[in-house]
């Protein structure tokens, strides 16, 4: 190998790494995160919907579906990790307050105070 083909292949090489380190420092966010949380609120959307199973069919359930998938959505866009702690916690209190299978206009009262209350609390420090 000629000297100058080595030296016109290692600045190839040199500006490809450079630029391939910039966008992956820079536009990381948009090529994979932010792809990357739409499946997985997606996902977890489609599993909460599993859960609810156990309620009828009334506009108190649709209104519920969409408040906690606007909650997945607004507490997975603003965090970089995901704690299935809060999702688990929120089924958990779905289920003890709806104890039937019928949901009411009072236990989505309900539901939306805890929410509220949950996104009010501070982070715990270790």
């Amino acid at each position: 190998m000629k000297k100058g083909c080595f030296i016109k292949i290692i600045i190839v090489l040199t500006i490809i790494i450079a630029a391939i380190l910039y966008i992956l420092q820079n536009h990381l966010d948009d090529v994979v995160i932010n792809p990357g949380k739409k499946l997985i609120s997606d996902l977890i959307v489609g599993g909460i919907d599993d859960e609810l199973n156990y309620i009828r069919e009334t506009p108190e359930k649709d209104s519920l579906r969409f408040l906690l998938k606007e909650y997945l959505k607004d507490k997975i866009s603003k965090t970089k990790e995901i704690n299935t702690g809060d999702l688990n916690w929120i089924i958990d209190s779905i289920k003890v307050i709806v104890t039937d299978t019928l949901i009411t206009q009072n236990n989505l009262n309900r539901i939306k105070e805890l929410i509220n209350l949950k996104d009010y609390e501070r982070s715990k420090k270790d």
